[in-house]
């Protein structure tokens, strides 16, 4: 009934998920949806079915309906939908605090490349993103790292810290995270990867 907190709300690359468990659940969704749309066969209703990949099974479990659920019961509390996709998308407001003033473009950061500034570009994605796409020069020391406090230690203290992700969700994050330590130079880049593609580099993948 509760959604997280704005910004706590992990990637599919964070989070862990597989495609093709995606597509294989998604797909006797479907099914499931025509079903009760035309009115025939019999619905999943009142019962959880789990699939096993790994095993190739399939298993029910009955599910009993709460009486006090906050979305089915008999006084339910929350009767309608929020905007996830907006909600998602939105930063908590220590990251829009240090995302203020210190957010950059990808075109200011190739200027900042091409004139040579002492700067360490961070890439706060995780590795397969990484392998797919990344800004020349980048370093990849993935946002948990970061969250943890592991990642501190490595930072130099001689440079501008600049970090990007894919759209600037996550790098907002780490940058509140970097300025509680004291990086107050740091910066990130508004955007992320996927604005540098558009704009610097249009040949490379965007994913």
């Amino acid at each position: 009934p509760e959604p997280p907190p704005p910004g706590m709300v992990p990637s599919c690359a964070e989070g862990g998920v597989l495609g093709v468990l995606c597509a294989s659940i998604g797909s006797i969704q479907v099914n499931e949806a025509i079903k009760l749309l035309a009115g025939i066969g019999e619905p999943l209703v009142g019962r959880l079915m789990i699939y096993d990949a790994l095993e190739m099974q399939y298993r029910q479990v009955k599910v009993r309906k709460d009486p006090d659920c906050a979305v089915c019961g008999e006084n339910p509390t929350v009767t309608e939908l929020i905007d996830y996709e907006a909600f998602c998308g939105v930063v908590s407001e220590e990251a829009q605090a240090a995302a203020a003033g210190s957010t950059i473009t990808p075109k200011q950061l190739k200027e900042w490349i091409d004139d040579g500034e002492n700067i360490e570009i961070i890439d706060v994605r995780e590795l397969n993103e990484y392998e797919i796409v990344s800004i020349p020069g980048a370093k990849l020391i993935p946002k948990n790292e970061f969250l943890m406090g592991t990642a501190l230690e490595a930072l130099p203290q001689e440079k501008k810290i600049v970090l990007h992700c894919k759209t600037g969700v996550r790098s907002a994050e780490v940058l509140a995270v970097l300025k509680s330590a004291g990086f107050s130079d740091a910066v990130h880049v508004g955007g992320g990867v996927i604005g540098w593609v558009n704009q610097i580099e249009p040949s490379k993948p965007i994913y």
